[in-house]
């Protein structure tokens, strides 16, 4: 760590279902100027606590399409690997996902009662340029979207626009062939 660099507290859940009863919070302090919220995760765990889990994917081909690091900052869904990091933050796991442990969730586990998020993005789906190929669904890592019929023929439609990381993923608008999604911060 460089000399001068501004340090926060950054507050992480942490919960390893074969130890703890109930889910907890740490705080840490860490680096957080010109980071990421992935890169505060690793400083945590590179200098202060080697047993805390979370995804990262972004190591490999196909990184662009990852989406392994989904979490919550501040209340907000992101990917940690593109949201800045901020002072003071709290980041908890994707609320649409069971915890495997701390931040690492397991995809193909949804919770039953998604616990509600403040929706930060508006998603347009333009139903003349979406040809319901699917490319949404499977590329999106927090099930937005599904394909529904409209009018005689499938569309993508968004079913959960709370659970969407947004702008810091993005991966839907930008793979979407015909250009038919279009996802904007609400300010």
């Amino acid at each position: 760590m460089n000399k001068g660099q501004k340090m926060t507290q950054t507050r992480v859940f942490r919960f390893d279902p074969a130890v703890d009863k109930e889910p907890r919070y740490e705080t840490y302090p860490a680096p957080f100027e010109g980071r990421t919220v992935l890169d505060v995760l690793k400083y945590i765990y590179e200098n202060h606590d080697s047993t805390l889990s979370f995804r990262l994917g972004c190591a490999g081909a196909g990184q662009a399409r990852c989406g392994a690091c989904a979490v919550l900052v501040n209340g907000t869904p992101a990917l940690s690997c593109k949201k800045l990091a901020e002072e003071g933050m709290t980041i908890e796991p994707h609320p649409r996902f069971e915890a495997i442990k701390d931040l690492a969730l397991d995809f193909d586990r949804e919770k039953e009662r998604v616990i509600e998020t403040t929706i930060r993005v508006k998603i347009t789906v333009n139903p003349e340029k979406c040809d319901g190929c699917r490319d949404c669904v499977l590329i999106c890592p927090v099930k937005v979207y599904e394909v529904q019929k409209s009018g005689g023929r499938a569309i993508a439609v968004p079913v959960d626009i709370g659970s969407c990381c947004g702008l810091t993923c993005n991966q839907c608008a930008m793979f979407c062939k015909n250009s038919a999604i279009k996802i904007e911060a609400i300010t």
